[in-house]
């Protein structure tokens, strides 16, 4: 793999804990989340008993007057009808049960992680927009600095007013451009708030560095998530089939009741307790039974396609990265090209103002224009972090 050369000397300092990207979140969110992992705990746990019948109990009280007084009789019953033999289907529950919250539990992982990328990435927009911010004022000076120099020359008769407007209307261009930069950030800054309450400003954000390929891959909460999905539509395709075969269950009353007067004979052999057991073999006939097998058949095998398919798109998101980070290197480096030349033009222009050559406009342009070229690295070094923020966002262990 190509190394970055110029990044890495930015780019392995060591990342924030979890705990403390996770503070970056508000109270709200953080409580939300939390709640959203208890409650996918809990419906996970239901789910694997789902299998489980309830216990009945059934209590009632009846009156007559058949016998001519009326006759209150009372009746208190425990009931079970428990599948315990559907043909695997039970364990199939179990696993597709666990399968489901455990994807459940990445989906609610990968919406906190969500929500963290947005929050950084709002921060180092902002403090991208802060160096665009340095970079326009100094090219709104070197503006007043061309405008001075063209209506000057303007005035002398050595240039047409052509490029003084020039000069006006560049100036202008640049203004509008910083107005507009300042609005982007008031909303980045609304953003953030919806986000964190924390002072966007007071925050130290993490410097990343390049994570390998098959750590990426091999680390993915998405594949990871993907992979149980297939799972869960594997023991739900197994699960749909043993719903249409014979099942055994066990059931069983307890009773508990007056005995009927018609019966009531001292000599009677009948008991006021008394159990019913047994068991039953059951078999649904179903005229959607092939439908639905086959559905849950179609399922799966999309769960598959979808797998391999985010494996692919995974593949192509590090390679797509890796070229931007290629990019953003030799842009680095063209603008470190750049300030060495502007360094040396300082100079000339320095020893041109004092031999009376050049004037101090001159002067302060080129300085101008060499600090432009450093905040430029400054700001492709925050392009690099957006970068490498989509590559730490979804691995395991990263954020």
């Amino acid at each position: 793999m190509k190394k970055h050369l110029i990044l890495c000397s930015f780019l392995l300092s060591p990342l924030l804990a979890e705990s403390e990207l996770s503070n970056i979140l508000s109270a709200d969110k953080n409580e939300l989340i939390k709640q959203q992992v208890e409650q996918s705990d809990i419906q996970t746990k239901q789910l694997e008993k789902s299998w489980i019948n309830p216990i009945m109990l059934q209590y009632s009280k009846n009156y007559t007057t058949q016998f001519g007084d009326a006759i209150d009789t009372q009746q208190f019953v425990v009931s079970v009808d428990q599948p315990i033999f559907k043909m695997g289907g039970i364990w199939s529950a179990i696993k597709y049960a666990k399968a489901l919250g455990k994807a459940n539990d990445i989906d609610i992982e990968l919406q906190r992680r969500g929500a963290i990328s947005q929050a950084l990435s709002i921060l180092y927009n902002l403090k991208k927009s802060k160096y665009q911010l340095e970079k326009l004022a100094l090219m709104i000076e070197n503006d007043k600095i061309d405008i001075q120099i063209q209506k000057e020359s303007y005035e002398e008769g050595l240039t047409n007013r052509t490029l003084y407007d020039q000069a006006l209307l560049k100036k202008n261009q640049d203004s509008t451009s910083k107005l507009e930069l300042e609005l982007s950030i008031t909303k980045l800054e609304n953003d953030f708030t919806l986000l964190s309450d924390s002072n966007p400003y007071a925050l130290t954000l993490p410097n990343f560095g390049m994570i390998s390929k098959e750590r990426y891959e091999k680390e993915q909460l998405e594949l990871k998530r993907d992979t149980l999905r297939v799972k869960e539509k594997k023991e739900n395709k197994f699960m749909t089939l043993t719903k249409y075969l014979p099942e055994i269950s066990v059931t069983g009353r307890y009773i508990n009741e007056d005995i009927n007067p018609l019966f009531a004979r001292p000599d009677s052999s009948l008991k006021r307790e008394y159990f019913n057991y047994g068991f039953k073999v059951s078999l649904p006939l179903s005229v959607n039974s092939l439908s639905d097998i086959q559905n849950s058949k179609i399922e799966y095998l999309t769960a598959k396609i979808n797998l391999n398919e985010k494996k692919k798109e995974i593949a192509n998101n590090y390679r797509l990265i890796q070229k931007h980070l290629d990019i953003i290197d030799k842009k680095i480096e063209l603008s470190k090209e750049d300030a060495q030349h502007y360094e040396s033009m300082l100079v000339t222009a320095q020893e041109l103002e004092e031999v009376g050559d050049r004037t101090s406009l001159d002067t302060q342009k080129v300085a101008n224009t060499l600090q432009i070229r450093k905040i430029d690295q400054e700001i492709y070094k925050i392009d690099a972090q957006l970068e490498l923020l989509g590559l730490y966002i979804n691995v395991a262990d990263a954020l």
